[in-house]
Formats: structure tokens, C-alpha cells, sequence
């Protein structure tokens, strides 16, 4: 029998500010509205049952030296309040926006907390992935990143996932800091809500890395505020898609002197459909940024459709901006020629569709990512 917001709370000792912030969010999500394209992902309430927390720094004995913090959200939302309280759904996803997500802090089931402190500079990419619970509907990360500090993430999807599956993902950067986080998004639920947002404070620099490869309908929403002057942001994402899908993207310059790029490419494959919604807005105080966009989509068959939306939004001239975006077919003389050459019909598609994704898949730094997207891409054209 599922548990209700407060027993579940306190099934696993959460503290009193947070239970409190779960309970105003349940009673105030009816009075909220749904927008209209997050109808379908408005998923029911699920079940909140008893489940264990690890209460331990799980980073590896090498980073905890370095003051570095990797915890289960709740544990951590105990130990470090000062850092939790004001920085959840507060920042960069605002759970009072909407229903959604005043539901998903209501019933979160699973989350991780990750703290890099003060001009620390980690080498490695650090694996967040086991932070939270796969098999859980609502999950959550919160990461920040402070001042001076240099990092690189990486989170990839478990092979089981649940029917409706939704990770929120919040990154907090201070002045100075330097972030880089790989996304493999490759869920098997029937319907996938994956959110990325992002604050970027004084001279703060962040470089997304997506491999969106989800089975089910899928909606990507990322939202980066160049808040700080100095500030920079990239989106680079590649999708492949069999259903449908929907990748929404905004970069906002806020400040003077920031730059926000967005690259994207993407496969629409059988009968599916994706969209790229893409804004680029630059504020009235945002002088001397820069704001740009490429999108490309590729479709693979007749009935496959791809749409794109590049908006600018664009409030001072002393500004450089601008985008590109083309939808277009597999090349019919390319697949003739490579099925003159003995190539059957799955691999050749699959030769074009990587030739397609590899220029932008090749700018991922992380090579365990690339490999991983490849092979999933191969996977997924031979299945």
C-alpha cells in the first residue's frame, strides 16, 4: 500500500523543512496548470513506498579527499541543509512553474546530491549514474560546482527503467567554474521527461554533451541562464528517434559579455517524429553576447517527419546572433551507391545515419561516451 508524502518522509528521516516543502508542493500543485505540450508527461502520482538510504559520501576515496561530496539527496538534504535547502527547485528548475513539477517534488522517489568545492580541478569524468534509482518514476540530481572549480560528469541510463520515467537534473555553477556533463539518455519506458537546467554565475563556463536515444515518446527540455557577465554555455546534442520526440532548448543571455551556442543533429527514423524547439534570447542588459544555433535532422523514410523551430529572441543590437536549421532525406544516389558495392539495405542506412551524427558525436571529449552512443546507434539501426 503506497505511503503518503509525510510517511514517506519520515520513513527515511527527512528533515522537517524539506517534508514541509513536499507537503505545501502536493497541497499546491491542484491550484497549478499543466502547459499543454507537458500534458502526456504529466504522469500519475506514483506509489512512495519505505526504501533504505545510503547515509555515506559515496565518491571513491580519491575525491573525497579533495572535499568532494557525492551523496543520496535525502542523506544529504540532513547533513547539508545550507546547501540544499535554498538551491532545490529554487535556481534552475522552479517547482512552482507548474503542476509537473510541484508532483515531482511532492513525490520524489530517488535523488543524488554532488559538491565540488572551491577551486578544486578533477581530471577524470565522474560517474554520477548510480546516485539515484533507476527503477524509480520521479528521480532528481542536484549538483553544484563553486567557484574556480574544474569538472566533467557522466550519467547514462540503466536498461531498466519504469513505464513513465522523469530525471530532473539542476547544475549550480559559481564564478569561474568550469563544467562539462555527459547525458546518455537511452531509456526503454513507454514515456521519458528529461529535464537539464542550469545557472551559470561570473565567468562560469558549461558544455552539455546529449546522446538522446530513448525508445518511448521522449521529451528533452534543457534551460541555461547566463546569469553571471562573462558567462558561456553549449548544448551539444545528437537524437536518434522511432516514435516521438520533442527536444526543447533555450540558452538566455542575462548579462553582458556571455555567449550561448546550441548544436544539434538528429536521426527520424520509421514512422516517428521530432521536433527541435530552439531559442536563443538575449536580454535588454545583455550587451556585447553572443547567442547561435545549428540544427539538422535527417529522415530515414516517407512517413518519418522532422520539424524545426529556431527562434532568436533579441532585446539589445550590440549583439551578434544568428542560427541555422535544415530537415532533409537520406541521399537516394549515396544509399544506390553503397548498395552497388554489395551493402544490403540496414547497412548502408546505418553507414549514412553515422556518417550524419559522427561529425557532432566526435566533439564529445569523453571517448567512452562516444563509443557508447556508436554502439547504441548500431544497436539500434541493425535491431
Amino acid at each position: 500500500m503506497s505511503m503518503s508524502v509525510q510517511e514517506f518522509a519520515l520513513s527515511h528521516n527527512e528533515p522537517q523543512w524539506l517534508t514541509v516543502k513536499r507537503i505545501v508542493a502536493n497541497d499546491m500543485k491542484n491550484t497549478m496548470r499543466v502547459p499543454a505540450p507537458l500534458s502526456k508527461f504529466h504522469f500519475e502520482s506514483p506509489e512512495l513506498n519505505p526504501r533504505s538510504i545510503d547515509t555515506q559520501n559515496l565518491a571513491p576515496k580519491n575525491l573525497q579527499d579533495l572535499g568532494i561530496i557525492m551523496m543520496d539527496l535525502f542523506a544529504a538534504a540532513n547533513d547539508f541543509p545550507e546547501l540544499i535547502q535554498e538551491n532545490l527547485m529554487e535556481k534552475a528548475i522552479y517547482w512552482r512553474d507548474n503542476a509537473l513539477n510541484a508532483n515531482h517534488l511532492a513525490y520524489l522517489q530517488s535523488g543524488g546530491f554532488v559538491f565540488i568545492p572551491k577551486d578544486v580541478c578533477v581530471d577524470e569524468s565522474i560517474d554520477i549514474s548510480d546516485l539515484v534509482d533507476h527503477n524509480m518514476q520521479e528521480k532528481h540530481l542536484l549538483i553544484i560546482a563553486a567557484s574556480g572549480s574544474e569538472v566533467s560528469f557522466t550519467y547514462k541510463d540503466s536498461k531498466q527503467q519504469p513505464k513513465n520515467d522523469r530525471l530532473m537534473i539542476e547544475v549550480l555553477l559559481g564564478d569561474h567554474a568550469n563544467v562539462s556533463f555527459y547525458d546518455a539518455a537511452m531509456t526503454n519506458s513507454e514515456k521519458s521527461h528529461r529535464v537539464l537546467n542550469a545557472y551559470l554565475a561570473q565567468n562560469a563556463n558549461l558544455k552539455t554533451y546529449v546522446g538522446l536515444f530513448n525508445h518511448g515518446d521522449s521529451r528533452y527540455y534543457s534551460n541555461i541562464d547566463l546569469d553571471g557577465m562573462g558567462s558561456s554555455a553549449r548544448i551539444n546534442l545528437v537524437s536518434l528517434s522511432d516514435q516521438n520526440q520533442v527536444v526543447q532548448t533555450k540558452i538566455i543571455n542575462k548579462s553582458p559579455n556571455t555567449s550561448g551556442l546550441i548544436s544539434q543533429r538528429g536521426i527520424v527514423a520509421d514512422k516517428s517524429k521530432t521536433v527541435y524547439d530552439t531559442t536563443g534570447q538575449i536580454k535588454l542588459e545583455a550587451s556585447d553576447s553572443d547567442s547561435d544555433q545549428i540544427s539538422r535532422l535527417l529522415t530515414l523514410s516517407p512517413e518519418s517527419k522532422g520539424k524545426i523551430d529556431p527562434i532568436l529572441l533579441i532585446d539589445n543590437h550590440d549583439v551578434v546572433a544568428g542560427h541555422a536549421a535544415s530537415v532533409g532525406k537520406v541521399n537516394p544516389e549515396q544509399l544506390y551507391y553503397l548498395k552497388t558495392r554489395g551493402i544490403d539495405a540496414k547497412t548502408a542506412r546505418f553507414l549514412l545515419t553515422r556518417g550524419f551524427l559522427t561529425p557532432l558525436i566526435e566533439k564529445f571529449p569523453d571517448k567512452s561516451v562516444q563509443e557508447h552512443l556508436l554502439n547504441n546507434l548500431e544497436e539500434r539501426i541493425h535491431g
